[in-house]
């Protein structure tokens, strides 16, 4: 009896024992995944002041120079400016003229000395003192424009061993069906385009083993969102993607395929192809911005469209504080800080954001526009760093 008695005392010490090993154990990953997710954060390093009242919007910034693209939204004008604050050129292609091209879908620094814009009807480049030194037919008819509501970067200038190109996303506005598996398998809305030798090609394909290719089922239209992190390197991914990637534009090839975290997964509920319902998006990736050589997405929260719904029965519902509580309640942002082989973390934001949305540069820091609730006379945009806690 005194043995069996000595015998389930030892028993329940070593299940004990076990017990708090598996807890500690337990604890120990908790605390090693939270400090994993919790080891950066966005840091300001500096600030840009530029003295005008009016809106600008910052289209692109050329690393090399430290130059910024701004727009201004409510002349049309089109700044260059360093980062001392100082202008080096303007012109407005919005007004009848020899920059003239009117309203584009985007900007890109081309080269050392110009600019490339995706116009309406065509593509151009310009000086960038704002002459226009080519105009190039798009390779596909596009037919007009849409407005996408994530605003993804429509075009972008980067280098190969031919000379500058440009990656540019043009959506085909023919009547094809998008809720059709035939449509998520064959499209083609990203371009390579040479102006120099007016060759184009279809890039950044979706994998025969992409979430949109075999779900089975129609999640949103699946156009992608794209940085270029150097080079002719992009990093890209679609809003209801479970991964990021790593894209070669100039050998059109994908370099890298990294899981999205569980927990960071996009949510949506799908309908079936050919539904005359519309899927309903809760969280996507919004956005990925370069950060030198590491990329960092935005994954967002959405308002349900139930909600939506009822707050656009209110007058001016865009300012009433019916809208404001359910942004704050469903439009959740997270940063994401991958390289390019793997997640890194989660990066603490505690940076007022605001439309539009940071710019990522090839250096290791972003461009964020500071927004004020009152009018001020001058525009702030400032560098942040992404920094280990």
């Amino acid at each position: 009896m005194k043995l069996r008695s000595q015998a389930f005392s030892i028993f329940s010490f070593l299940l004990l024992t076990c017990c708090l090993i598996t807890m500690v154990a337990c604890n120990g990953n908790e605390e090693n995944s939270e400090s994993k997710i919790a080891s950066f954060k966005a840091e300001i390093v500096d600030s840009l002041v530029i003295d005008r009242l009016s809106v600008l919007e910052l289209f692109d910034y050329q690393s090399s120079t430290g130059e910024l693209l701004f727009f201004d939204t409510q002349t049309g004008e089109h700044l260059i400016i360093n980062e001392e604050a100082e202008v080096l050129s303007s012109f407005n292609p919005l007004v009848e003229g020899p920059s003239y091209m009117g309203n584009s879908y985007g900007w890109s620094f081309y080269g050392k000395d110009e600019l490339a814009a995706y116009g309406h009807a065509y593509f151009y480049r310009y000086s960038k003192s704002g002459e226009i030194l080519g105009r190039y037919e798009p390779p596909i008819e596009a037919g007009g424009g849409i407005i996408l509501d994530f605003k993804p970067q429509r075009i972008k200038a980067f280098e190969t061993e031919r000379g500058t190109e440009v990656l540019a996303m043009i959506l085909d506005l023919s009547n094809r069906n998008r809720k059709t598996q035939q449509f998520q398998d064959s499209i083609d809305d990203v371009f390579r385009m040479n102006f120099e030798t007016g060759e184009n090609t279809t890039v950044m394909h979706k994998q025969p083993d992409n979430i949109y290719r075999t779900a089975g089922e129609y999640m949103d239209w699946g156009y992608p969102t794209f940085t270029l992190l150097s080079g002719s390197t992009f990093a890209l991914t679609h809003q209801s993607d479970n991964h990021l990637y790593i894209f070669d534009a100039e050998k059109n090839e994908y370099l890298n395929k990294i899981a999205i975290p569980t927990e960071f997964l996009p949510e949506y509920k799908a309908v079936e192809f050919g539904s005359k319902d519309d899927p309903e998006l809760l969280k996507i990736n919004s956005h990925v911005f370069s950060v030198g050589n590491k990329i960092l997405l935005l994954s967002l929260g959405k308002i349900p469209n139930a909600v939506m719904k009822e707050l656009q029965q209110l007058p001016r519902w865009w300012y009433s504080p019916e809208f404001e509580a359910a942004t704050r309640k469903y439009m959740t942002t997270d940063f994401l800080l991958f390289d390019q082989k793997q997640f890194l973390g989660k990066v603490d934001w505690d940076i007022n954001l605001n439309e539009p949305m940071p710019k990522g540069t090839e250096n290791d820091f972003l461009w964020l526009k500071r927004t004020y609730k009152d009018e001020r006379d001058y525009q702030t945009f400032l560098k942040v760093k992404i920094v280990k806690e």
